[in-house]
């Protein structure tokens, strides 16, 4: 399936471990399809829109999904290795369990959604909005969230060992089952709340007069 006829063949179709490597999808529109354990290894999907599909298990290794807009999908499980994201857009999509390593998240823009169990290690996250997505256990060793928006964004029990968090914004972020102490939180933005947590934690008795 090549340019035009993706769109009418992809809409509301399910495909159970079919092989679309090294394909091309560029700007193809997909409503309501699922995918269950596919290959996208290398295919082309520049500029696609999905809308409500759900990709299960599938292998996006190496594939081109740069400029692509995400509008309340579901990527569950799926390999993401190398994959090339450049500008691409998640709103309200859920993305639990996958794995992103060496992805580039360039210009990457992410509204709200469930991002728990992900895979971000080393990851480059510097500057992003990620107000109100839900991060819960999230792998995000030595990920770099420089100046990252993290407000009301839910944090509880991630993996944030050696991420660099100067100058972000967790102000109402959840960050149950962190280790305040072992993060470096210069010029990072707290609220009232975990500044009194962050202060307990370093043996500080806080008193209100």
């Amino acid at each position: 399936m090549h340019g035009g006829d993706a769109v009418a063949a992809w809409d509301q179709q399910e495909h159970a471990a079919m092989d679309f490597a090294e394909t091309d999808h560029r700007g193809a529109v997909m409503r309501g399809c699922r995918f269950i354990e596919c290959s996208f290894h290398r295919a082309d999907l520049g500029g696609i829109v999905t809308e409500t599909c759900v990709f299960d298990r599938c292998d996006f290794s190496g594939t081109l999904l740069n400029s692509s807009i995400h509008n309340g999908s579901a990527f569950l499980n799926c390999r993401f290795r190398g994959t090339n994201l450049l500008g691409a857009e998640f709103r309200e999509c859920k993305l639990t369990g996958s794995v992103l390593d060496e992805a580039n998240l360039t210009a990457v823009r992410i509204i709200a959604g469930d991002w728990s169990y992900t895979n971000l290690r080393f990851q480059t996250l510097e500057n992003l909005d990620l107000r109100k997505v839900r991060l819960a256990e999230a792998d995000l060793y030595e990920c770099n969230l420089t100046r990252a928006d993290l407000r009301g964004a839910d944090l509880s029990h991630a993996n944030l060992d050696k991420a660099r968090l100067e100058q972000a914004d967790l102000r109402g972020a959840n960050l149950e089952g962190i280790d305040l102490k072992g993060l470096t939180l210069r010029d990072t933005r707290l609220d009232l709340a975990q500044a009194v947590i962050l202060s307990q934690c370093y043996g500080a008795r806080v008193e209100y007069e």
